[in-house]
């Protein structure tokens, strides 16, 4: 097989959709940018660039540097304000002339030009190592520094720097703001690091308690029956806001009970599905898009049963599995058509994790150009870090923002009250159990949290096996049921909730 023909078979067996193939592309494309401008830019101090001599010799090299009042500085006429660093006491021009020049260069001049006539206030500075013959610097008048050096080997390094008394330029606006950040003490940092993840962390809790003040505070009176004969999974999503592994194991108890589907116990820890009804599921009118979706994963056409391997290798098969995303996508339109929210919660869930990831990449800017241009020490590095933990808690609880409409707000009362008749700890009689359905209520039960205390409520009772399950183990009891059951639905449900596409939670 040729190389690109392997790359594309190995696109398509491990399910790589075109436009998460481009994102990823680009993505690795400005990182590898960033990468290599970080390796060109990072040299934060001012230098001077020069065309080396064909004969690898130079004789003479001149500098011409100038500081204006208005705190710029250039050298040989081009701009070059990283030169100048203010501190508290003086402010510092410094220029890297020389870095390994790479040929001999037997002697150099520097001038700067000052903006006032204060020469003699200036500190002056020469750094000259790995292989100059000699170096000095004098005043060359009132407004003019010198710098020399002499025998200048290819690897030296020389730099000139000049301590200017404060007074003597006026910084910008900017560069004040940039010395004021670089100026404030470890502490303040510190408390910033700390409050702004915390205030996100508060601001984000208030508004989730307000979103879901209605369940939080419910002390109605019970319903023996559910308020509405709305799908179990939107049932959870109007709870909870979000859809996840409940709503899955929820529907596909629901399905069983229909009879669309029959879920059979083979012994050591192996189960199957297996198909009630004939036909095509996507041209069931009884079923919603987002049933056909989950049940279209379960299954491949045209096959009848479906083992727990088959549904682990679908799963395994897919880095991201588009079906379980529009089941998702499916339950959250239902319950924005029923008019239970504001807005779609998947799209809510969206913006406030973009937000976040927009947030922790800005973060991780500022803690990379901070690492790379501010003056040691790099207590302002901290403000980042804080940037990073608040991001991550955006990210982590922008699945709990929805928010309810007045009707969705009035459903759920209605939903918290029927929950309340489910964890009821009196016993349902022989009529009662007739009455109330325990397998009808069951998945409901299970998207509302309740269902091991509803299955507690019929523990004294007789129990039948449902017809829809079937077991090579002995089932006679409700615990026995439920016991080898619940976790089997519920680790299905969890693999698959696992496999939904990143952008929809």
């Amino acid at each position: 097989m040729k190389g690109w023909d392997l790359f594309k078979a190995i696109l398509s067996n491990t399910s790589f959709y075109r436009k998460k193939l481009i994102f990823f592309i680009l993505l690795a494309f400005v990182g590898a940018s960033g990468v290599f401008l970080w390796q060109k830019y990072r040299n934060v101090e001012a230098s001077v660039e020069f065309t080396p001599p064909e004969s690898g010799y130079s004789s003479q090299v001149d500098v011409d540097v100038v500081v204006t009042q208005d705190a710029e500085v250039l050298i040989d006429g081009k701009k070059d304000n990283k030169a100048l660093k203010f501190y508290q006491n003086f402010d510092e021009v410094k220029i890297i002339v020389f870095n390994s020049p790479g040929y001999f260069i037997q002697e150099f001049h520097g001038v700067i030009h000052l903006p006032t006539s204060d020469a003699q206030n200036v500190r002056q500075l020469i750094y000259a190592v790995h292989g100059v013959g000699s170096s000095q610097f004098y005043v060359l008048d009132s407004q003019t520094l010198f710098y020399e050096a002499t025998d200048i080997s290819p690897q030296a390094v020389v730099t000139i720097v000049a301590d200017l008394p404060k007074g003597m330029v006026k910084p910008s606006l900017e560069q004040k703001l940039a010395f004021k950040m670089n100026e404030l003490p470890f502490k303040f940092w510190l408390y910033i690091g700390i409050i702004l993840p915390l205030v996100t962390i508060i601001l984000m809790t208030f508004m989730i308690l307000k979103r879901r003040l209605a369940q939080i505070i419910f002390s109605g009176q019970g319903l023996s029956e559910p308020p509405s004969k709305e799908p179990p999974a939107v049932v959870g999503v109007l709870v909870d806001g979000t859809v996840g592994a409940r709503e899955i194991s929820a529907t596909l108890v629901d399905l069983a009970r229909r009879g669309f589907i029959s879920i059979n116990n083979k012994g050591e820890k192996e189960f199957s599905f297996g198909k009630r009804k004939g036909g095509d599921f996507r041209s069931m009118a009884a079923l919603t898009n987002f049933e056909k979706a989950l049940l279209d994963k379960i299954f491949l056409l045209p096959a009848y049963k479906s083992t727990l391997d088959d549904v682990e290798m679908r799963i395994g098969r897919h880095i991201f599995s588009r079906k379980i995303a529009q089941f998702y996508l499916g339950v959250y339109n239902f319950a924005t058509e029923r008019g239970y929210f504001v807005r779609n919660p998947a799209k809510v869930h969206l913006v406030y994790k973009y937000t976040g990831i927009c947030l922790l990449f800005l973060s991780l800017c500022g803690f990379a150009l901070g690492v790379v241009t501010d003056a040691d020490p790099k207590f302002g590095l901290i403000f980042w870090v804080g940037g990073m933990v608040a991001s991550f808690f955006v990210i982590k609880l922008s699945p709990f923002m929805p928010a309810r409409s007045p009707r969705g707000t009035a459903e759920l009362k209605k939903w918290l009250a029927f929950r309340q008749y489910l964890v009821g700890r009196q016993s349902l009689s022989a009529k009662a159990v007739f009455q109330s359905k325990f397998e009808e209520n069951l998945p409901l039960a299970m998207v509302l949290g309740a269902e091991v205390d509803w299955a507690n409520r019929f523990m004294a009772e007789p129990f039948a096996k449902p017809e829809w399950y079937d077991s090579v183990e002995r089932v006679v009891t409700l615990e026995s049921f439920t016991g080898e059951f619940f976790p089997f639905i519920g680790y299905v449900a969890k693999n698959l909730a696992r496999s939904h596409e990143p952008t929809v939670e």
